[in-house]
């Protein structure tokens, strides 16, 4: 595998930062994901959080590597924490970059040139978000996980590994894993509230043709089970509710998953435990 030339390098010294407040350790920081399935897109947007325990953060460099198989990156997002430092304006430096073996690296500086921005201890649950297409029909069924990007095996590229600066001093965070998807799910539950009755086909109608809310789980939406969302979905269910039409199928009357077929997506669905 031969990767494009890139090195990442958060350079804090020479930017002027405040008396650093020094983490104890990496274990300070929690990195985790949460997924949001956008149907219309075909897209997974996936949201990295940081609980930042450790200090004053001056920086981060942020590895997440996924199975080039299934997902391909499309854009990297500031979040809100993010957008807001020197006065609105976003990070003093955003070093983005795709891998095309099956990650993406965000690497940033939070300060201007002789500036001291920082982002304090706190939860913080969009840092940034990703964005990917969705190139096969397990990908909702995967998992994405925090990594250390290695080098190119000839030398002639190097990533830097995942780190939380804070004080001028980098601290690796443990780099778990985190499913895409890993639970089950009602068929014909649209808005996931747990029971099937009429606001279900309503709530699918509104999504359909009126730019409703987005299922958080497309395969509860699919009433029939045909692997897609339309018109046929909500009209099935409107016939089983009024007793003129057959039962949904599996998973149905009870939670649980169907696994061995094409996925729509189901980012979360809250109602099954």
């Amino acid at each position: 595998m031969i990767r494009s030339a890139v090195k990442i390098t958060i350079v804090l010294i020479a930017i002027g930062l405040a008396t650093p407040v020094i983490a104890q350790s990496g274990s300070d920081f929690i990195l985790t994901l949460t997924s949001t399935f956008d149907a219309s897109a075909n897209q997974l947007w996936v949201n990295v959080a940081i609980d930042n325990a450790g200090g004053d953060m001056q920086g981060f460099n942020i590895d997440v590597c996924h199975d080039s198989n299934l997902l391909t990156p499309d854009a990297i997002l500031c979040g809100p924490p993010l957008q807001a430092l020197n006065g609105g304006m976003g990070p003093g430096l955003v070093l983005p970059y795709i891998d095309a073996y099956g990650g993406i690296v965000y690497g940033v500086v939070f300060s201007n040139f002789g500036g001291s921005e920082t982002i304090p201890i706190g939860f913080y649950p969009q840092m940034f978000q990703i964005r990917y297409d969705l190139t096969g029909t397990a990908a909702i069924d995967s998992e994405l996980c925090f990594c250390d990007i290695s080098p190119c095996s000839n030398g002639s590229c190097s990533v830097a590994a995942t780190e939380i600066v804070v004080g001028g001093q980098s601290y690796s965070p443990v780099l778990n894993c985190f499913p895409i998807f890993d639970g089950d799910y009602l068929r014909g539950d649209s808005n996931g509230d747990g029971n099937i009755n009429i606001a279900d086909p309503i709530f699918s109608l509104a999504y359909l043709f009126n730019q409703g809310t987005i299922p958080q789980c497309m395969e509860a939406a699919d009433a029939n089970g045909d692997l897609g969302i339309d018109l046929a979905d909500a009209l099935f269910l409107l016939n089983y509710i009024n007793g003129m039409g057959p039962t949904p199928p599996a998973p149905f009357p009870d939670c649980g998953s169907n696994p061995g077929t094409p996925l729509l997506g189901c980012a979360s669905f809250t109602a099954c435990p």
